[in-house]
Order: structure tokens, then C-alpha cells, then sequence
């Protein structure tokens, strides 16, 4: 468990497409040729953080090795917002429509709460028939 930068990075040339990058230390805002870096996040837990965002945003994934998917940024932005891993805004482009990301992560957070919500009904249910079993019942 180490802690560490996640952050996003788009590119002029590629206006549909994000890369979701990490490294151990706080990543510059000026991008490599022609890229730019639009948000960082600092994590308690990197690895963990790079497997939530891309499950959540495994529908859009185009490159596997690269990290990159066919996202918007507000959407990425707001995926990453939403992860319950312990974690804190460091930078985010004054570009983005802050009232659009917040809606989004209000969206995925939402969402969360559904699965989380049918989960733990699932849980309930296959308790409830171990305790039938033990009772004898079945």
C-alpha cells in the first residue's frame, strides 16, 4: 500500500481520449508534447486507485497499456471523485465546468450506493437460508 499521485492527462491532438496516469511523486501540469495534464489527485493507496478507475471506466477503455479511454474529462474527473478510497483533490484545470463535475460525481456516487445497497440484500438472503438450513428447516 503506497501512497501516491493519480492524475489525467489530455492531448491536443486526441480531444476524445484521456490517460489516466500515476507516479509516486506530484506529477508537473505542463504536459510532453502537446499533452497536457488537466487534474491530480493525491492517493493513500495508488494501486488500488488505478484499479477503481479503471473499473469503473472499463467501458470506455481503448489501450490497456497506455491508459488511456474514450471519455470526457468531466467524466473521468468525476469517477475518480467519487472512489471511496481515502484520497484529496490536489489540482483540477480551471477549464472544467466545476457544476458538471460535481453532478457527475453525484451520479457515480449514487450508483455506488445502489450496488452497495443490492449487495448487501444478496448478503442478507444467503444468511437468512443458512440459518434456515442450520434451524433444520430445509
Amino acid at each position: 500500500m503506497e501512497p501516491g499521485y493519480l492524475f489525467l492527462e489530455t492531448h491536443t491532438e486526441h480531444p476524445d481520449l484521456v490517460r489516466c496516469l500515476t507516479l509516486d511523486r506530484m506529477p508537473s501540469k505542463e504536459g510532453k508534447a502537446g499533452a497536457a495534464v488537466r487534474y491530480i489527485a493525491r492517493f493513500t493507496d495508488i494501486d488500488a486507485a488505478q484499479m477503481h478507475v479503471q473499473n469503473t471506466l472499463r467501458h470506455a477503455l481503448v489501450d490497456i497499456n497506455e491508459h488511456i479511454y474514450r471519455v470526457d474529462l468531466a467524466t473521468a474527473v468525476a469517477a475518480i471523485e467519487a472512489d471511496e478510497l481515502k484520497h484529496e483533490k490536489v489540482w483540477m484545470d480551471d477549464s472544467l465546468d466545476s457544476a458538471e463535475v460535481k453532478s457527475l460525481t453525484e451520479d457515480y456516487q449514487s450508483k455506488h450506493q445502489r450496488q452497495d445497497a443490492a449487495w448487501r440484500l444478496v448478503g442478507m438472503f444467503a444468511l437468512g437460508l443458512l440459518i434456515l438450513g442450520l434451524l433444520g428447516v430445509f
